[in-house]
């Protein structure tokens, strides 16, 4: 029998693989093998969820769908289930439960959960290793799915070794090697590190997590302010977040980034309306209302002008939704400047209550 750990924490990522279309694949044999993406049938529909098959043609996530069938005539294309999904998210979360707390569960999102096992690796029979390994083999077995699990010392160094190896790859990170797991890795791996900051900083001959590790603090915080210093924290392994049940649901967020910069209202807002329905269909699907509605546009000279709506109640409703984003966009007062991108995201997610009575937004 495994001995347990001595690891100051037991943090596990796990991520469900390819998850929309593999629960499709699951209940339909006629799709397994097969090139399978999830999708809406209105002319603005976008790529949910694209199985392996259809990624070796290229497709992915958030694709319009007329690209994807471009690439891959044979794809197969399901509408989108959120039913289906939740309940076989909720079967991995009674999984999960066996190993810890529920406020040791962080959901990210359907397919995506932090775990803190410590107290199991710590005091029970059981290490890292073996821990993951039953979680993955009581989802593939009591679910139908595969899931790939990175288990370290940190959220962040889970959640980098759980991508490293999918599909259905378990990775283990020993105490006091993050920084060498992380080290020849593309600084793209690390989260939340978006293209803007990820361009800058090759522009400073910064392409692996190592050389971000081992360069020099004050010329980094010289370049991209106190957030350099925090990015190179990262780049060391070093993450002491701790994993909290009680987190709010992430933001469900679109974005696209026009080929020339754009200043007529008339364009923008048939951009804001294609965002809208993306965000829209995936909040329906994870079954969630938002609070909170906001645009993001990126003006040619890259600053970033945000403004956001809020309401009393959550809702889930398209037409609301758009008219909401359509008043940040006028809050934002860009009329008379072109837009490199612009985003729209929903915030403030939660389950909807019975009854829930919708009011207007503020």
């Amino acid at each position: 029998m495994p001995r347990p750990d001595n690891w100051p924490r037991t943090i596990l990522h796990v991520d469900l693989d390819a998850f929309y279309t593999s629960v499709h694949q699951r209940d339909d044999p006629k799709l397994r093998g097969v090139p399978v993406a999830v999708a809406g049938r209105s002319r603005r529909a976008v790529v949910m969820g694209a199985s392996y098959e259809a990624r070796n043609y290229g497709i992915r996530s958030a694709m319009p769908l007329h690209e994807a069938l471009q690439l891959s005539p044979q794809l197969v294309v399901v509408p989108p289930d959120g039913a289906r999904y939740r309940e076989a998210s909720r079967l991995v979360h009674q999984i999960f439960r066996r190993y810890t707390s529920p406020e040791l569960v962080e959901a990210i999102a359907l397919d995506e959960a932090y775990l803190d096992v410590t107290a199991r690796t710590r005091h029970g029979t059981s290490n890292a290793e073996e821990v993951a390994r039953r979680i993955k083999f009581q989802i593939h077995t009591e679910v139908g799915l595969t899931a790939s699990v990175g288990a370290a010392t940190s959220k962040l160094v889970a959640k980098v070794a759980s991508g490293t190896r999918k599909p259905d790859g378990l990775v283990l990170v020993l105490p006091d090697t993050e920084a060498d797991f992380l080290a020849p890795l593309p600084i793209g791996v690390i989260p939340g590190l978006g293209p803007k900051t990820e361009e800058r900083l090759h522009a400073m001959g910064l392409r692996t997590v190592g050389a971000l590790a081992a360069y020099e603090t004050q010329r980094l915080v010289q370049a991209l302010g106190t957030n350099g210093a925090v990015l190179q924290r990262l780049a060391q392994g070093r993450d002491r977040t701790p994993v909290d049940g009680s987190r709010p649901a992430k933001t469900i967020s679109a974005e696209t980034t026009f080929e020339n910069d754009v200043s007529d209202r008339g364009q923008l807002e048939v951009a804001l309306r294609d965002l809208t329905d993306r965000v829209t269909e995936r909040l329906k699907t994870d079954g969630v209302r938002a609070r909170t509605v906001y645009v993001k546009l990126k003006l040619p000279d890259f600053r970033l002008v945000s403004r956001q709506v809020s309401r009393t109640s959550p809702t889930d409703d398209v037409e609301t939704i758009f008219r909401a984003a359509r008043s940040a966009l006028e809050k934002s007062h860009v009329e008379s400047r072109a837009v490199r991108l612009i985003g729209v995201g929903l915030s403030g997610l939660e389950h909807p209550a019975p009854d829930l009575q919708l009011t207007l937004f503020d």
